[in-house]
């Protein structure tokens, strides 16, 4: 960003609505005005898109909550580019982030950043796909939501 323009690429917080997973336990925040939809039977994958302009790769979070037998376990990349993978905590457990790059069937360019922790047997996974050229512009709304990441233990199970 241009110290003559302070102002240039920072869009405005969005008001924000929460989505859940697992029956609730597992909550993140996204923008209210982005379209929600549950992916998976059983309510363990949700997720909020943004609104179709017609014009450009619609920013998506997807948050994903299946059964996981052990620990975190490798993530196997398939066919996108690892620009980077840390080890940080995920709603205060131990987890991996991670950033990668693909090209959708339409010749976009799409950079994916992901967060995975397991907590009470499921595996907790935060990710955020946004076209390339708008990492920059939405970079604040993205560590938003992920920083908004709430994982309610199960009664009696201690962490």
């Amino acid at each position: 960003m241009s110290d003559a323009h302070p102002a240039m690429g920072r869009a405005r917080m969005p008001r924000m609505t929460t989505i859940s997973t697992s029956g609730g336990r597992v909550s993140i925040a996204v923008p209210a005005s982005w379209e929600t939809v549950e992916l998976g039977p059983g309510g363990d994958v949700v997720a909020a898109v943004e609104p179709d302009d017609g014009s450009r790769f619609r920013t998506n979070f997807v948050l994903a909550t299946p059964a996981a037998d052990g620990p975190l376990p490798d993530w196997d990349p398939g066919d996108v580019l690892v620009l980077d993978r840390e080890d940080v905590q995920v709603a205060g457990h131990p987890g991996t982030h991670r950033l990668t790059t693909h090209a959708t069937p339409a010749e976009e360019s799409v950079t994916t950043e992901s967060w995975a922790t397991v907590v009470d047997g499921r595996a907790v996974t935060l990710t955020a796909n946004i076209g390339t050229l708008r990492v920059s512009e939405l970079a604040r709304l993205v560590d938003s939501v992920a920083a908004s990441i709430a994982v309610r233990r199960r009664e009696g199970v201690h962490a």
